[in-house]
C-alpha cells in the first residue's frame, strides 16, 4: 500500500472512531435518567426531611442527606429581583416572621427582594432550636444537596429559561430532576433542554388523556396525589412508558398499598421512616 493510501485509510479510521465516540456520548444515560429508570421504589424527601427540620431549608436538606434517600425535593419561586428562592407557599406568613418584621400579612415572596428575604427567620416556627434559619436561594440549596445527593426541583413560579441557564452554568442538567404542576413550563424545559429529566404533577382523576399530555410535554414521570391514585392508574402510566410517583405519603400502610400496586416513587416528609418500610418488605420477601 502506498504512503498516500495509508494516510487515507488512517484518516477514515480516525473519523469513524471520533464519530463512534460522539454517538456513545450522545446516547449515554445521565445519572438522573438512570436513577429515575431504576427498577425499584425511590424514596423522595418532601421539602427535605420536613418532619424533622423546617421545610425547604438547608437543615432539612442536610437531615435528608443523612438518610441516603434517592431524591431531595424542594420548591422555588423568584424574588422581586428575579433570584430563584426556595420556598413552598406563595406568601410568607406560615413559615417566617415576615408579618412581624415587615408589618404586613399575606406578603408574597415575589414582592420581596432577596436582601429582605434573607432577613427573615424561617426556622423558629418549626422549633426554637432552628431559630435564625434563613430562606435559602436555589443556588445555595443545590450546592448542599448535590454534594451528597440529587435534587428534585419543583417549580412554583419562574420561567424555564432561567432554570435551564442556572443548571447549565452549574453543570447540573443531567444530575437533577425537574417537576411542576404547570405542564406548559415542563414543555418549555423539554424544548430548551431535551435531555433534562422531567416530571408532571397533578391530582384528582388521572385519565388516559392526562397521561398522554404529560408524555407529550416531555415528562419521564408523573407525580400524583396519593389519595387519587389506584392500581389501574399506575398500570396506565406504566403502559405509556412513564414512571409513577405518589405524594405525600407518610403512612406505612398506605405506602405498602402503593408499593403493592406498582408505584415507582414515594414522596414523603420522613424519608428514614419510609425507608424502614422498604427494608421490612424486603426482609419479609426474603424469608
Amino acid at each position: 500500500m502506498s504512503v498516500h493510501w495509508k494516510f487515507v485509510v488512517c484518516g477514515i479510521v480516525l473519523a469513524m472512531s471520533v464519530s463512534s465516540s460522539r454517538a456513545q456520548e450522545s446516547t449515554k444515560i445521565s445519572p438522573a435518567a438512570e436513577l429515575v429508570s431504576a427498577k425499584r421504589v425511590l424514596i423522595i424527601a418532601h421539602r427535605g426531611a420536613s418532619k424533622h427540620a423546617p421545610e425547604n431549608t438547608l437543615p432539612a436538606f442536610e437531615t435528608a442527606l443523612k438518610t441516603k434517600c434517592d431524591l431531595i425535593e424542594l420548591d422555588y419561586y423568584h424574588s422581586a429581583d428575579n433570584v430563584p428562592v426556595v420556598f413552598h407557599d406563595k406568601d410568607l406568613d406560615r413559615t417566617t416572621n415576615a408579618a412581624t418584621l415587615f408589618g404586613k400579612t399575606k406578603l408574597e415572596l415575589a414582592e420581596v427582594t432577596l436582601a429582605d428575604l434573607q432577613k427573615l427567620d424561617a426556622g423558629r416556627w418549626f422549633k426554637p432550636q432552628f431559630a435564625g434559619t434563613k430562606v435559602p436561594t436555589l443556588e445555595e440549596s443545590l450546592k448542599v444537596i448535590q454534594a451528597g445527593g440529587m435534587t428534585l426541583i419543583e417549580r412554583k413560579a419562574g420561567d424555564a429559561a432561567t432554570l435551564v441557564k442556572m443548571l447549565d452554568e452549574k453543570k447540573l442538567r443531567g444530575n437533577v430532576v425537574v417537576q411542576a404542576f404547570d405542564w406548559k413550563y415542563i414543555a418549555d424545559c423539554h424544548r430548551l433542554a431535551p435531555d433534562l429529566v422531567l416530571g408532571c404533577l397533578g391530582s384528582k382523576e388521572l385519565t388516559a388523556k392526562r397521561i398522554e399530555q404529560a408524555k407529550l410535554a416531555g415528562a419521564t414521570a408523573i407525580g400524583w396525589r396519593h389519595d387519587d391514585l389506584t392500581a389501574d392508574n399506575i398500570a396506565a402510566v406504566h403502559a405509556a412508558g412513564l414512571k409513577c410517583w405518589a405524594y405525600t405519603v407518610n403512612d406505612r400502610r398506605r405506602g405498602k398499598q402503593l408499593i403493592d400496586a406498582g408505584i415507582d416513587g414515594l414522596i414523603t416528609d420522613d424519608p428514614a421512616y419510609m425507608q424502614g418500610l422498604l427494608a421490612t418488605l424486603k426482609k419479609v420477601a426474603s424469608n
